[in-house]
């Protein structure tokens, strides 16, 4: 089995895995590796592919699932009730199913240090020096300013032009799609801007805590709360309330997930793909985690809120993703490989100098999208939005 789960996520999911052989007797090989991607590509055009791997993006599963490298689950998994049509994407509507999202974060929303007053917030946001921002990920660099521009036209604009957007039918060079890119621009100063592009993302939001810290708020994932140096000190706001031009009533929130897929069919492997999916083991796994700095959440709604964290904000996370009725995968996350990497680099490109206009940004982009949509050699989920 392959996945991107090392340090003390790695053990709290190794730990899954040895009861799991206690149980069945099934011995697991597992691989963490942060170059998952890279790994993964490489197994697979050598033909020696893992059992199981875990799929960072909805994108990637549907990439794999067109070259014909995946087991449908539809025989393996017989009820996935308790995830919903998100966490199970398809290439088509009511096609087969190749993956089911084991773990789950919450995005669209805003982290602060707890000693803050709520009522400032609003007066910190509209200052670009308070964000504190990071675009650096080695290859992977401009991420976190896709997630940006993707939830500004979700709160701008609402579900439907983004998924539209997101599948593949709304052209980049939409003046909806234009004001998400001029909104984030206008956002930040120059220093900003400069200090992001220069900046690890792990790194960005450490400086939030403090007698006097440089910034005040962080646009980012659930998951960065485990990198903080004191995570008790973190609490967060839904972005709609913080961002530009945003619908203050906004319910929309952008999620992404992790998608367990079978590339060899084995009964060992479909075994192990029961478990993975099941309540009882994200259960096990969760309080795996409990008092670690890092805290999986789930997309099962089957799992107990206590299993997924040690406190309130912990709670609350998990609380949307279970109940919230207007979740959306992360848009780039959905898109075909090489749409997400050129939205990623022009991210940088745009951040480097945002008094130019993105618009030649989005012509260069539009063509991308439009020869995708011709070749259909990668192909663009049918939907993001549950």
């Amino acid at each position: 089995m392959l996945a991107s789960w090392t340090g003390n996520e790695g053990k709290a999911f190794r730990r899954l895995l040895d009861t799991f052989t206690r149980r069945t007797g099934i011995h697991v090989d597992y691989q963490g590796t942060t170059a998952l991607r890279e790994v993964l590509s490489s197994e697979v055009a050598s033909g020696t592919p893992p059992d199981i791997a875990v799929l960072p993006s909805a994108g990637e599963l549907a990439a794999y699932a067109h070259q014909s490298q995946l087991t449908t689950l539809d025989g393996v998994i017989p009820s996935r009730e308790p995830y919903g049509k998100l966490w199970t994407p398809q290439l088509r509507p009511g096609g087969p199913v190749y993956g089911i999202a084991v773990k789950a974060d919450l995005k669209s929303i805003v982290w602060y240090d707890r000693d803050r007053r709520p009522d400032t917030l609003s007066a910190l946001a509209a200052d670009g020096r308070q964000w504190c921002v990071g675009m650096g990920d080695d290859a992977a660099s401009g991420w976190p300013g896709t997630d940006w521009i993707e939830d500004l036209l979700l709160q701008q604009q609402g579900r439907s032009v983004y998924e539209d957007w997101a599948t593949g039918g709304l052209p980049w060079t939409d003046p909806r799609v234009e004001r998400a890119w001029q909104s984030w621009g206008s956002l930040f100063g120059k220093d900003t801007a400069r200090t992001a592009l220069i900046t690890e993302f792990r790194k960005a939001g450490t400086k939030l805590f403090g007698t006097d810290p440089p910034c005040a708020l962080e646009h980012q994932g659930s998951f960065i709360r485990g990198g903080y140096p004191d995570p008790a000190k973190a609490n967060f706001v839904f972005s709609p309330r913080l961002l530009p031009e945003a619908d203050r009533q906004s319910t929309a929130r952008e999620v992404s997930g992790d998608f367990a897929a079978m590339f060899r069919d084995t009964p060992q492997a479909q075994e192990l793909m029961r478990y993975l999916v099941s309540a009882d083991a994200q259960r096990i796994w969760g309080r795996n985690a409990a008092g670690k700095s890092v805290h999986p959440f789930f997309a099962n709604r089957d799992v107990p809120l206590d299993a997924q964290g040690d406190d309130a904000v912990d709670r609350n996370i998990a609380k949307t993703l279970r109940d919230s009725d207007s979740l959306c995968l992360d848009a780039s996350d959905a898109m075909p490989t090489r749409m997400r990497v050129a939205f990623q680099r022009a991210a940088l490109a745009y951040l480097s100098d945002t008094s130019k206009p993105p618009d030649g940004l989005l012509r260069s982009l539009e063509r991308i999208r439009r020869s995708l949509r011709d070749t259909r050699d990668q192909p663009w989920l049918s939907t993001v939005c549950g």
